[in-house]
């Protein structure tokens, strides 16, 4: 499928980077604008967890797990090191109430035909030896799962569009889009850039762009919070991803993973967890109660990161698509955007360039939020 057709691409994230990845390797040509430099919005700030482990509903569900399936084709074709290790999650839940919920969640990932299994503490320990985790109700291994290093996936994407003849206009800032019937255009200052199709990946200045086209993107706030670590020897020998749920300790939620330039990356709560809570103080706290359980953290200075505000549409499901009224304008807004990004980046490419409708996206069209008044 190849396409002498001309794209921009409108912000340099994870989703907007794929998408012009994947138009560049069908023959389109990109043109990506980013505002700031690449992974300088959400991207820089995610967790990079790749997974399905909870998400709903079922056909939310199916497109992670298609697109988890997907990141090693993706890396092939980037032919760069993007710091992708697999290995799976462990969720240990130490007390009974989470213990039986996370048993539920097994049962279903199970019968969806999602990787996963109940282990024991001594299963746990084989895979991890030098974790102190005292108490287990219950432990959910998930092993098809792992992450990624956001900023290494961006920069291979972007040298590749470089190298397909294309354009990557970094400090960039869009101040506009428009469509007639020959198109649609990019006000930058004075200049006016005209294309075929723009693609809006903005993250959480996407829903700005739309309101301008009249259509409702609506988003609600989302600010998370993850802290980081100067690299360290390897701790995690198995796992990519670990999480503990105790609803006794200072942290009810913790969320660790080791990248392969050794960082460590925490995070409180669920991977959507919520706060804007970027003290070092309380990166500090974080630490300390994940030394608990990981001892090779005691006495580790942690990296304050500031707040990161994650895209989040209302109903906190995908926005992939045009409109009837912006036929020439394809919005992409969506949080777990990491896990996504291979598969976004593929079939909407696929519809760009073929000008076709995928049937798997039905459920995530912007127009289901209507047109704006």
């Amino acid at each position: 499928m190849k396409s002498s057709i001309n794209v921009a691409v409108i912000g340099g994230g994870i989703i907007g980077a794929s998408t012009a990845f994947h138009l560049s390797q069908m023959g389109a040509r990109v043109t990506v604008f980013e505002k700031e430099q690449p992974a300088s919005g959400a991207s820089g700030h995610s967790f990079a967890w790749i997974n399905s482990f909870n998400k709903f509903p079922r056909s939310y569900h199916e497109l992670n797990h298609d697109s988890v399936e997907r990141w090693p084709r993706f890396e092939r074709l980037l032919n760069q090191d993007i710091g992708l290790k697999w290995g799976g999650n462990v969720t240990v839940a130490t007390d009974a109430t989470s213990g039986n919920m996370l048993a539920q969640d097994v049962k279903r990932l199970q019968i969806w035909g999602y990787p996963s299994k109940l282990i024991t503490k001594k299963e746990l320990l084989r895979l991890e030896p030098s974790l102190k985790i005292h108490k287990i109700s219950s432990a959910a291994y998930t092993w098809s799962e792992g992450h990624v290093i956001t900023d290494k996936v961006i920069r291979a994407c972007m040298s590749s569009i470089l190298s397909n003849s294309g354009k990557v206009l970094l400090q960039t800032r869009v101040d506009s889009i428009s469509q007639d019937v020959s198109g649609a255009s990019v006000v930058v200052g004075r200049k006016i850039y005209k294309f075929d199709m723009v693609v809006v990946a903005a993250g959480v200045n996407t829903s700005q762009f739309s309101e301008s086209c009249g259509i409702n993107l609506p988003q609600r706030v989302s600010p998370g919070v993850v802290i980081k670590t100067n690299p360290l020897p390897q701790i995690l020998k198995s796992l990519s991803v670990l999480q503990i749920v105790n609803s006794e300790g200072q942290i009810n939620q913790i969320h660790f993973r080791q990248s392969t330039d050794g960082v460590v990356m925490i995070g409180t709560g669920s991977q959507e967890h919520e706060t804007t809570d970027d003290s070092l103080e309380h990166a500090e706290k974080l630490i300390n109660e994940t030394s608990r359980y990981i001892p090779e953290l005691q006495n580790v200075r942690p990296i304050r990161v500031p707040v990161g505000y994650r895209p989040m549409p209302m109903d906190e499901l995908p926005v992939i698509g045009s409109t009837p009224k912006t036929p020439n304008i394809y919005f992409l807004l969506m949080h777990s955007g990491v896990t996504l990004a291979p598969i976004v980046g593929e079939l909407a490419s696929m519809e760009i360039v073929g000008n076709l409708k995928v049937e798997c996206l039905s459920a995530f069209r912007p127009s289901r939020f209507g047109q704006k008044n």
